[in-house]
């Protein structure tokens, strides 16, 4: 019988740790950086692993278009998966992977109130990125102080195709890839997500309010970004 995967509460606690987005900024060389530390990564970053010996400790995909397209390449992935449950459906309900309950974000009066959950065996709220799910998982595991990279906090896209996602989600058709560190990041004609920098933004502040009343810390040691809610750090500085 298979073990089912088990992610400890406070398993890291008061220790230090990188959440790596997928942004133009992001250079092999800053993962280089921080092959000593912890690390938490998503989606398609496997596309430095060949020009990196470097690998995230924990990996997470929550997007059902990324999985539907990339279902082969994410699931060879060996670090530690955490799956949002809605992505099951493209590459099946897999025993290596801890699955995430999708908890909803409450609307009240057509206004939306973001969330965080401090434990993850719980669920996780929605922020309309990866990189907030994985702030609620470095939360959980009791990390005193995350490190973004790589989060730009800018797109560039197509216009809408008028159809959307399950979740109500516009989709768009990629034409160049021009969001991403690596040149093949996203095919052209690949469908993808609107980015909801709006909603984005807010989640980022729930969680640093979060963080800050259990006196943890979230800063932004991405090389260009234009998320102004955490206090901008030079890498070289933290490692």
């Amino acid at each position: 019988m298979s073990k089912k995967i088990v992610i400890p509460k406070d398993k890291h606690k008061g220790n230090k740790a990188f959440i790596v987005a997928t942004g133009p900024s992001l250079r092999i060389s800053d993962l280089e950086l921080i092959k000593k530390y912890i690390s938490f990564s998503c989606n398609k970053i496997y596309l430095a692993f060949d020009k990196t010996d470097w690998r995230p400790n924990y990996y997470s995909v929550i997007d059902r278009l990324v999985a539907k397209y990339n279902a082969n390449d994410i699931v060879k992935v060996e670090s530690i998966k955490i799956f949002s449950s809605v992505i099951k459906p493209y590459i099946g309900n897999r025993e290596d992977v801890f699955w995430l309950k999708d908890l909803p974000t409450p609307i009240i009066n057509g206004v939306r109130h973001q969330k965080f959950s401090c434990d993850i065996t719980l669920g996780t709220y929605g922020g309309y990125t990866v990189i907030y799910t994985l702030l609620q998982v470095a939360y959980h595991l009791g990390i005193k102080e995350v490190f973004l990279l790589g989060l730009d906090f800018n797109f560039d896209h197509s216009p809408p195709t008028g159809r959307t996602t399950e979740a109500g989600e516009d989709i768009l058709i990629q034409d160049a890839e021009m969001n991403h560190f690596h040149k093949d990041y996203r095919k052209k004609g690949e469908e993808w997500t609107k980015p909801r920098l709006d909603i984005q933004y807010d989640a980022f502040k729930c969680a640093k309010k979060v963080f800050e009343k259990d006196g943890r810390k979230i800063f932004n040691a991405s090389r260009y970004t234009k998320l102004d809610v955490f206090p901008v750090v030079r890498l070289e500085d933290v490692v």
